[in-house]
């Protein structure tokens, strides 16, 4: 059994299928991987044994009637605790907020379990999601399980759900993405990581942080199991449909035709570690050899101005939304996280305004640079997760990241290889607004011709 818990969706939606492991016993096996090692990993905030055994059985009953609902039937599925999930409360990550349990069942959560998939439980994030590091002061942070001996970031704020996934106790989990927070804790924790179009699906029912900037998206091992989870969430369900009508199995293996652009080195406008350096790089070769022509370019846009913009975009929203709870110093609240919002009362309406039509802008300019390219190829981070005790909070491992949300795009991050200390080192593609698909092909051919998305952790004991 225990190889089942590495395993894509795509391998273990053909054990299911082959009936070779049931719904019941796959769900079984995870939420005892949880019992075991979620004390350690800190992943989950709340465990919905009995349901995700119910729906299990469920699951098998269809099967064995031949009304299997895809390859999601039956697949545990982690969900981030800014999404609600009827009779949990979604604590946001904050101990601020302990109250009613929820009503409904966020749109996207409904989706993927009409597909069929089994909700396992909620995971862990960043108070209120606002933080790329992973740090949470009251709810405790995730432990990054590519380092057994020391404390290393999760990354944020999607931290739970990455963890979860890299340790193998959940195949796939849903995270948010506000200014990287899908693509920061996939990078960290050696996953791959779908930022999804904002705007793209039915978003009711997940806590906002910054609306303009929100999206959501899967964290999973490979490419192919995130086309999987984006088409569950893109479509309807197709009773009797299997695995080999959802994912990229449609497609041509080949890049052939396809310009991946990147930027020079030296105009990074940060210092970006050798180890990444080296691992886009190859992730570039392995590219071209998979047929696209890759060209290097200057963005149009200066990546260092596109962070100080999210930041006070960010900021206004968090004040709009926490700013009277981060003014009561008696609430407990992580500083750091109280000084973002409180940063967020400078930012006047014009100001407001004005960074809202920059962002229109930006988004047209964008658009029109991508016009000629399928994708442009850049670091998720600059370095590797760092110790926890080395974090500077004042700044964010999403410098790289935050371009995406500005421009309402869509952007994947790839598992690149391992820096010296075997920590993970991760590159992104960003593409056209809308352009999931052509992110994830791309995805899953490099990962047809490497194999860092298929090493897993030894974990801390």
């Amino acid at each position: 059994m225990e190889h089942y818990a590495f395993n894509t969706i795509a391998r273990l939606a053909g054990y299911l299928d082959t009936q070779s492991v049931t719904a019941e016993l796959l769900t079984t096996f995870f939420l005892k991987r949880i019992d075991q090692l979620n004390p350690t990993l800190n992943a989950f905030v709340t465990v919905f044994r009995e349901q995700a055994i119910r729906d299990a059985q469920a699951s098998d009953v269809r099967r064995r009637a031949g009304q299997t609902l895809g390859p999601l039937d039956g697949i545990p599925i982690a969900i981030k605790d800014m999404i609600d999930v009827a009779g949990a409360v979604t604590t946001q990550g904050s101990a601020l907020q302990a109250g009613q349990a929820c009503k409904e069942t966020a749109a996207l959560v409904r989706r993927l379990q009409a597909h069929g998939a089994i909700v396992i439980g909620k995971t862990h994030t960043v108070e209120f999601a606002f933080g790329g590091w992973g740090t949470n002061t009251h709810k405790g942070t995730p432990r990054n399980p590519w380092d057994s001996h020391r404390a290393r970031a999760p990354g944020g704020s999607s931290s739970g759900s990455a963890v979860a996934v890299a340790a193998g106790l959940a195949p796939c989990a849903i995270g948010t993405d506000t200014g990287g927070s899908v693509r920061i804790p996939a990078a960290f924790c050696s996953l791959t990581g779908l930022k999804m179009t904002a705007g793209r699906i039915d978003t009711s029912g997940v806590m906002p942080l910054a609306p303009v900037l929100d999206s959501v998206g899967p964290i999973t091992h490979t490419a192919d199991d995130a086309a999987i989870v984006y088409q569950a969430l893109t479509s309807d369900p197709d009773s009797g449909s299997d695995a080999s009508c959802y994912g990229l199995s449609d497609e041509s293996d080949g890049l052939d035709g396809m310009i991946l652009c990147a930027v020079p080195d030296e105009q990074y406008e940060i210092d970006v570690q050798r180890s990444v350096r080296l691992g886009l790089r190859d992730m570039l070769r392995m590219a071209e050899m998979a047929g696209a022509r890759i060209v290097r370019e200057p963005l149009p846009l200066s990546v260092a101005s596109v962070v100080e913009q999210t930041n006070l975009l960010m900021a206004a929203c968090g004040w709009h939304l926490h700013g009277n709870e981060a003014l009561d110093a008696a609430l407990p609240m992580d500083p750091f996280i109280r000084r973002r919002i409180l940063a967020g009362r400078h930012v006047s309406e014009s100001q407001f305004q004005d960074l809202l039509g920059t962002q229109r802008e930006a988004a047209l300019v964008w658009q029109r640079w991508m016009v000629d390219k399928d994708a442009f190829m850049l670091p998720s981070v600059p370095a590797v997760a760092p110790l926890l005790s080395e974090i500077d909070e004042t700044a964010s491992p999403g410098f790289f990241t935050r371009l995406a949300n500005w421009t309402g795009t869509c952007a994947l991050a790839l598992p690149a290889g391992f820096d010296p200390g075997n920590m993970p080192v991760s590159v992104q593609l960003v593409g056209k607004p809308g352009d999931e698909r052509r992110l994830l092909r791309i995805g899953a051919a490099i990962q047809s011709l490497t194999a860092w998305h298929a090493y897993s952790p030894t974990l801390p004991s």
